[in-house]
């Protein structure tokens, strides 16, 4: 079974909608507290997180997803959040035949965010990034590759689309878009800071594009180019995943080949050492683009 990191309960009109993220029962603190999911903060629940030996999984029936045979542990990981995710962002941005996307950030998410949009039909997927791995990772899977800090990242998907900018674009990063080199003086404006990711993206935007926000923002965030939006005439969606929307189609595409997530784990770390792998991945260390964190006796 694979575990869909945000909860539902499945018979709510939410729920029978589609939309899983936004459940009218799974989140104790109310209809009106938004996405309940493992590991979170107050406001979404709490629920504990999975990395433990047991799990009280609630509304089961609809949480899990059986697995066949054919998927392994380490293809079904990413299947529970980041996989969804990604692809999520990619129908968000409503990815279709020929589109030229950008996708900022890559991370994991950016990743599957990458591999989503070839899957929905794009033609081009222009990556940006400016950690060494993670731009080599997205070449991997065939992205166009900008370092943010080696050039302008707004002229160079300019320069690559002939001036038009890019049909649709996807934003992976969210609050961590300041740079983790960032010193004190990083948060005298942490809102300009923050909506960097954003910005660029509206930038890079043909007129009448579309942008998918699947980076995670904090609620009190108050800036966004909304001017520049509304006169691009750009449509703008966003939100957490509904994992349990997708999760069965990935599920197959794994079952029949069509795509292997486990290519992204690129660590095994004991749970043990969970504190250390965490601290490792926060700081970006070289390596380190998505990790497993293996039981120990």
């Amino acid at each position: 079974m694979v575990i869909c990191s945000t909860i539902a309960c499945g018979h709510c009109s939410y729920c029978r909608a589609g939309y899983f993220a936004q459940c009218d029962n799974a989140n104790p603190n109310g209809k009106l507290a938004g996405t309940a999911f493992f590991g979170g903060p107050e406001s979404t629940g709490p629920f504990d997180g999975l990395q433990a030996e047991r799990a009280r999984i609630p509304y089961a029936n609809t949480t899990l997803v059986r697995l066949p045979h054919e998927v392994s542990d380490e293809q079904a990981l990413p299947i529970s959040d980041i996989f969804p995710t990604g692809w999520f962002g990619a129908k968000l941005a409503e990815v279709s035949e020929g589109d030229t996307v950008a996708v900022f950030g890559c991370g994991p998410v950016g990743q599957f965010a990458i591999i989503s949009a070839f899957l929905q039909g794009a033609s081009r997927v222009l990556a940006v990034d400016a950690i060494p791995d993670r731009l080599e990772a997205a070449r991997s899977h065939t992205a166009e590759v900008i370092d943010f800090e080696a050039e302008d990242p707004v002229e160079a998907i300019r320069r690559l689309t002939g001036g038009i900018g890019v049909d649709k674009a996807i934003d992976a990063v969210g609050v961590d878009a300041t740079s983790p080199d960032a010193g004190p003086a990083a948060s005298s404006d942490h809102d300009e800071q923050s909506a960097q990711a954003l910005r660029w993206a509206v930038d890079a935007l043909a007129k009448a594009g579309t942008l998918a926000i699947i980076g995670v923002y904090s609620p009190e965030l108050q800036s966004f180019p909304i001017g520049q939006a509304f006169n691009k005439n750009l449509t703008l969606r966003m939100g957490n995943c509904n994992h349990r929307r997708y999760v069965p189609e990935l599920v197959e595409l794994v079952r029949t080949g069509a795509v292997d997530p486990s290519t992204a784990l690129t660590n095994i770390d004991g749970v043990t050492d969970a504190i250390s792998a965490y601290r490792a991945f926060d700081e970006r260390q070289p390596g380190r683009l998505k990790v497993k964190l293996e039981p120990t006796a």
